[in-house]
């Protein structure tokens, strides 16, 4: 098997749901990867999602996209039809992308959508492309593409957060904490290798930096400084491991004055160097992931 083959096989696996006349079950977490996400396209009939102690009824036409503990599963009642895809953390935060654009798909990642008898008859027939799509390209095996699966990944993504009613609430003005940490978000993907000063966010924002400061810690227990050096860590160490980057111009592409600073910022963040970080990330199967101190989607 291909490199490239691997790394697709450990991080998705997609199921058609055929019309039976028997209840069927599938496990949401797939056993050659550690599964992150669930994507479920009902096209026909009902299913229930057993997650935990969470249970999930869907009736079709019906999207679900939701985070898969250990031991859930699908349950798909006897004449239904549709796709079921198992997602890795790596794969969907390829596809959410790293982009100030992409800021609501991340936000939308790791939250659950669930939209039952959906009314949007071209929507579901968009998706329905993208999930067939994507289950035949995992039936390529070496000749699977990365990147057409990210694409299309990309576009399930985007019809979750049209059809959550998110993408109406993120345009309703900017009165709410929660708006206000996206906008503080997205003004840190643009502006992060610049190294702005907390304050002048804050102005940007239209807000004091006491106000910036409580939001930050009362939502996410996190200061702003804190939250923008976990950014910046996370994209030095997508940069080492993905990169053929030296660290000499990792530094600078990120903003750093010197690549002493630099390293002196990242070990006081990883307890490694980046030249240590970079050596043991490509030993691991899950690149930088299994390394990785913090998830970026804390950010809401």
């Amino acid at each position: 098997m291909t490199p490239v083959a691997q790394r697709i096989n450990a991080n998705a696996a997609a199921h058609r749901i055929d019309t039976t006349l028997d209840t069927r079950r599938y496990a949401l977490a797939n056993g050659r990867h550690d599964t992150a996400r669930a994507a479920i396209l009902l096209l026909s009939g009902s299913a229930s999602i057993s997650l935990d102690k969470d249970s999930i009824e869907l009736a079709a036409p019906a999207l679900a996209w939701v985070n898969v503990p250990p031991q859930s599963h699908l349950r798909v009642s006897a004449g239904s039809a549709g796709y079921l895809l198992s997602l890795s953390d790596v794969l969907v935060k390829e596809a959410a992308g790293q982009g100030a654009e992409s800021v609501p798909l991340r936000y939308l990642a790791d939250r659950r959508v669930v939209q039952n008898r959906l009314d949007a008859a071209e929507a579901v027939q968009e998706m329905s492309a993208s999930f067939r799509s994507i289950e035949r390209e995992l039936k390529l095996g070496g000749k699977a593409s990365w990147s057409y699966l990210t694409a299309h990944l990309t576009l399930i993504l985007i019809h979750c957060w049209r059809l959550s009613g998110l993408e109406d609430v993120s345009q309703q003005g900017h009165s709410t904490n929660s708006t206000l940490l996206m906008r503080f978000r997205h003004l840190a993907e643009l502006h992060l290798r610049e190294h702005w000063k907390i304050a002048r966010y804050a102005a940007e924002l239209g807000i004091s930096h006491d106000r910036l400061h409580d939001i930050c810690v009362r939502t996410l227990k996190r200061t702003p400084l804190e939250l923008l050096h976990d950014r910046l860590t996370h994209e030095a160490c997508l940069r080492l491991v993905r990169s053929g980057l030296t660290i000499e111009q990792v530094a600078a592409d990120l903003g750093f004055r010197s690549t002493t600073h630099f390293s002196r910022f990242f070990r006081l963040r990883t307890g490694l160097t980046p030249a240590r970080y970079r050596l043991e990330a490509k030993q691991q199967l899950s690149s930088h992931e299994a390394l990785a101190i913090r998830n970026y989607a804390d950010w809401p």
